[in-house]
């Protein structure tokens, strides 16, 4: 038996056309699963704005136990947090999905384990769908190397089920984001806090308000997006805030918005441009932009990262520069338009949001026209076989 021959194919291989490259073959895998990472994203996002439409902002002060005493059926505050609670939840599972289904398309079934191992260590680390996907690289790319060792036949079926998960797991788990992730994503934060503050202190605002719009649409709610939502929430939170750190989270509150109202508005006016399952998502991914959930973008970003991704971090380094200009204010960190009540300046709030949108939309559209092949032959004919083997 010789080392590759007990090597099943991959999922990703399936229906590709041979000679392509492996990263290609992961494109293409992770563009099939459009579809179904867009409706976890839309299903959490729907439940964090129908929360804060029941309740408003201020649920997120609430500490109500849902499954507990603190639960009333009769009380509609308890049903807003529950349902801001279970949505948040499964926004928070999206990086967990991504990690799943990338590990398994690379190396099939035995790589779920360890998918579902180290994407969880990335969930607790808050790394985001960028570290979802990384978890599920590197779970299925140790899964495809270990499966690659020649073992006599009778041990087979004990390393498939058992050795392999074990190994990549540990691998994973502990190495990769014990090893590498976790101490780089500490010394990350620290930088950009002492970046941050360096251009607040020496009175560079504008240029302050263009770096926090781009960090917070670079990595749509992963690590970056969160260090500037932490420096942001320090401001406000300190003993007497003062309007400038208000205006520092109106920045980071109404660029969160811009990538999910940026796509999904492209999505409506670029329609030929996308495939059917991301119009269909743009359709209610403005309800995670409303609510400032960067998060949103992330099913646009996956099936196309390198024109998603700079769209929308130029309208958000638009809409942060005229946030910084106008001089809006946010007093709170969350609910996005639905704490309207808590701005400063809401119309030029709105006006700054929508300006970066349509900057993202416009970008993004003139970058995917620019690609050789239209989104539907790319997917049309290949989507539905691959889904199947999901």
């Amino acid at each position: 038996m010789s080392p590759t021959s007990s090597v099943s194919p991959a999922p990703m291989d399936q229906y590709a056309a041979p000679g392509r490259r492996a990263v290609t073959r992961l494109g293409l895998w992770l563009a099939a699963g459009t579809g179904h990472l867009a409706t976890l994203t839309a299903l959490g996002g729907l439940l964090v704005a129908l929360a804060y439409a029941i309740g408003g902002w201020g649920i997120t002060a609430l500490s109500v136990n849902v499954t507990g005493q603190g639960f009333s059926w009769l009380r509609s505050d308890s049903w807003a947090v529950a349902l801001l609670q279970t949505g948040n939840i499964t926004l928070d599972l999206l990086g967990l999905a991504i990690a799943l289904y990338t590990a398994y398309g690379i190396a099939g079934r035995p790589a779920v384990i360890p998918a579902f191992a180290s994407g969880l260590a990335a969930m607790t680390m808050e790394t985001g769908y960028l570290g979802g996907l990384a978890a599920g690289v590197i779970a299925g790319v140790t899964t495809r190397a270990l499966q690659r060792i020649n073992v006599p036949a009778r041990w087979r079926p004990l390393m498939v089920d058992a050795a392999i998960p074990m190994v990549a797991t540990l691998f994973t788990a502990v190495v990769f984001f014990r090893a590498l992730v976790a101490p780089q994503i500490a010394q990350l934060d620290a930088w950009l806090y002492d970046k941050l503050v360096t251009l607040e202190v020496t009175d560079h605002h504008v240029v302050l308000g263009l770096v926090l719009g781009l960090i917070v649409c670079c990595d749509f709610g992963g690590t970056v997006q969160k260090a500037a939502f932490a420096y942001a929430l320090g401001g406000i939170g300190s003993y007497v805030p003062t309007p400038a750190h208000m205006t520092f989270m109106a920045v980071v509150v109404a660029a969160g918005m811009v990538p999910a109202l940026g796509m999904s508005l492209a999505t409506g006016v670029r329609r030929k441009l996308f495939t059917e399952a991301e119009r269909n998502y743009g359709k209610v991914a403005w309800l995670l932009g409303v609510v400032s959930a960067p998060v949103g973008a992330v099913p646009f970003a996956l099936r196309d990262p390198l024109r998603v991704i700079p769209a929308s971090m130029a309208g958000g380094a638009v809409t942060g520069v005229l946030i910084m200009t106008f001089g809006s204010t946010m007093a709170v960190p969350y609910g996005g338009f639905f704490a309207a009540g808590q701005l400063g300046k809401p119309l030029l709030f709105t006006a700054a949001v929508a300006a970066g949108a349509l900057v993202t939309a416009g970008v993004a559209g003139a970058l995917k026209s620019l690609r050789r092949t239209a989104p539907a032959t790319a997917t049309t004919g290949a989507r539905p076989k691959m889904s199947v083997a999901v």
